[in-house]
């Protein structure tokens, strides 16, 4: 083991080997694994807080959860020299290895580090797996910042100005959110972008890519050849187009928002971390007012009082289901569990809102695989940063209208997986894709996602244990404007990959799957085929929001106000994905941050807080 300078805490999470089947894959892997976890400055071993085993009896402030938005709200907090604060998370600290972009697929559902929650009764979408869909959900410190593709963007004007703007509230148009998107913005190349966009200074380094695969390269060089505008800055005011946008990332390696807000922290004593602690209900005095936060941890309940506020920040799936556990909800619900009320809110747990997606696979001219990790690949990243292992292999995206929106207002994204890394048998350079068929083709991955969904899902209780995953419906594609507009992103794809740099340079060629029987109910092509596939072989992004929407006080369905406060409770906030009003045309990473960086600023401003 590497001595990095500091008492090393042990493992994090799973190991490499195991992730990659049998035989050679599991002793090469593991050699990777092993390297990566002993290079000091990946793992980071040193610059980590150190989580607590008990907590004390009272803190200032309890934050739940410390994904993305509690992970920054909490940073935020702690910066208040005379502020205790404690953040409870149900996962474990970050593994070494996820330090690494390229590793990204590894990991994915595996149970110490993911939820692995999926939907059920599903009224038309998700039929492949009988109308249950799964959804990638982190469970671990850093919440999906850890895990997902690590893509910087924020969303459009219009997404704040019309659709949040439209819910009633005040103070969160586009004008008002820039200057907090921009706080917590470290750009590292301050000289190819707008200062008036983007930030430089803050706790989040973004950068360009540190690897573009030639195919990532092509992709926009086929999106001029086929009309289609080209944006060097989709958070800038070129905001439609195809780009190559920026990343969490920093000398090669992630960015979480774990270790952007709370490594910083690691020596302040006023700050506790709480891990593998799963909060169960937030309770409340005879004046509403949430005074203490009950969790478990190794077997064992704990409840600690808060002696100014609790925030809510457990993601948009838990932040709602703890809110139900504690009796906050519409009655009818609390009553069917045995749940007794304390505070009605039919809202909570509504609204559900999300992107929808359809995969399409393209085999390209190529035949040595160059997304599998090899010692080349591995040495490029230790040595230099840079290859495969450096990118998240999201290395290239756009932002489009359909036919049924405008160039000002765009309603699809398009995402490429070019270079996502994958186990390695032995190592080897220029490896086939199959070795029982060397000729065989690499393929691309190609996401059509409809960013402006109007079916609405909803998180309900399955019973009165704390413990239990809640009930999720996504109600993808039940109105039929969704699939519309999913059908014209397909569109879209099919004309990108038309222009002469993709079809003939690089000969791309749809892979023609089956989305059950589509293809004996229609003609190959058609719009009623492709509605019959989206709906088999549906697509949810991992942009799940919505579920505690802040809205006017005057509405019933609203849950939190501009202020993000709980409506009718005091001393609770909400700083997660689930307070947007709808979801932003965008991944939900950068306007997460956003909203806890608003949370944090209303908590220092009502207490008086000189930051």
């Amino acid at each position: 083991m590497a001595d990095c300078g500091c008492i090393n805490p042990g493992y994090y999470g799973p190991y490499l080997g195991n992730n990659c089947g049998a035989g050679n894959f599991i002793v090469f892997m593991s050699l990777v694994d092993a390297i990566i976890r002993n290079t000091c400055d990946i793992s980071d071993i040193c610059g980590r807080v150190q989580a607590r085993h008990e907590p004390d009896p009272s803190y200032d402030f309890i934050v739940i959860g410390g994904g993305s938005g509690g992970s920054a709200v909490t940073g935020r907090l702690a910066e208040h020299q005379d502020s205790r604060v404690l953040l409870i998370e149900a996962g474990v600290d970050e593994p070494e290895t996820y330090q690494v972009p390229g590793l990204i697929l590894q990991y994915y559902t595996n149970p110490i580090v993911d939820w692995n929650y999926r939907t059920s009764d599903e009224p038309v979408a998700c039929q492949e797996k009988n109308g249950s869909c799964t959804w990638l959900r982190a469970k671990i410190l850093g919440g999906c910042s850890v895990i997902n593709g690590m893509m910087f963007t924020r969303g459009t004007p219009p997404d704040f100005d019309k659709r949040w703007s439209g819910e009633g509230i005040k103070g969160w148009t586009w004008n008002d959110v820039l200057p907090f998107f921009r706080k917590f913005e470290h750009n590292l190349q301050p000289s190819e972008y707008d200062s008036d966009y983007h930030g430089y200074g803050g706790p989040v380094t973004v950068s360009n890519q540190y690897y573009l695969h030639d195919i990532a390269k092509a992709v926009v060089e086929g999106a001029a050849e086929a009309g289609f505008p080209i944006s060097k800055d989709l958070n800038g005011k070129d905001y439609t187009g195809f780009a190559n946008p920026q990343s969490y990332v920093k000398d090669g390696s992630r960015v979480s928002m774990a270790k952007a807000f709370l490594r910083p922290q690691r020596n302040n004593p006023n700050l506790h971390v709480m891990l593998n602690s799963t909060a169960t209900r937030i309770l409340f005095d005879g004046n509403k007012t949430a005074y203490a936060v009950e969790f478990v941890y190794n077997n064992q309940t704990f409840t600690v009082k808060a002696n100014k506020e609790i925030i809510l920040s457990a993601g948009t799936m838990n932040s709602p289901k703890i809110l139900l556990q504690s009796g906050v909800g519409p009655k009818d619900a609390l009553d069917a569990v045995g749940i007794e009320q304390i505070h009605n809110l039919p809202g909570v747990g509504q609204n559900l809102s999300n992107h929808v997606a359809f995969s399409m696979n393209y085999w390209v001219n190529s035949t040595v695989d160059t997304r599998i990790i090899t010692w080349q690949t591995l040495q490029d990243y230790i040595l230099r940063r840079t290859g495969p292992l450096a990118s998240s292999g999201l290395a290239v995206t756009s932002r489009l209208p359909s036919k049924y929106a405008t160039a000002d207002d765009p309603d699809i994204q398009m995402f490429f997986t070019v270079s996502q890394t994958t186990c390695s048998p032995d190592g080897e350079v220029d490896e086939p894709i199959d070795p029982t068929d060397p000729q065989k083709p690499q393929h691309v991955s190609i996401s059509a996602v409809n960013l402006h969904t109007k079916s609405r899902g909803r998180i309900t209780l399955k019973s009165n244990d704390p413990l239990a995953p809640p009930h999720m419906v996504g109600n993808y594609l039940t109105v039929k404007e969704d699939q519309d507009r999913l059908i014209d992103a397909i569109r879209l794809v099919q004309k990108l990959t038309s222009s002469p740099t993709l079809k003939d340079k690089w000969q791309f060629v749809y892979e023609n799957v089956t989305h059950g029987t589509c293809a004996d109910q229609y003609t190959f092509d058609s719009d009623d085929y492709w509605r019959c596939a989206i709906l088999y072989n549906t697509g949810p992004e991992n942009h799940q929001a919505s579920t505690l929407r802040m809205g006017s006080t005057d509405d019933e369905w609203s849950v939190v106000d501009e202020e993000l406060r709980v409506i009718g409770l005091h001393n609770l906030r909400v700083s997660d994905a689930s307070a947007m009003p709808v979801v932003t045309s965008s991944n939900t990473n950068a306007p997460t941050v956003m909203i806890a960086e608003r949370c944090a600023n209303f908590i220092h401003q009502r207490w008086g807080h000189n930051i």
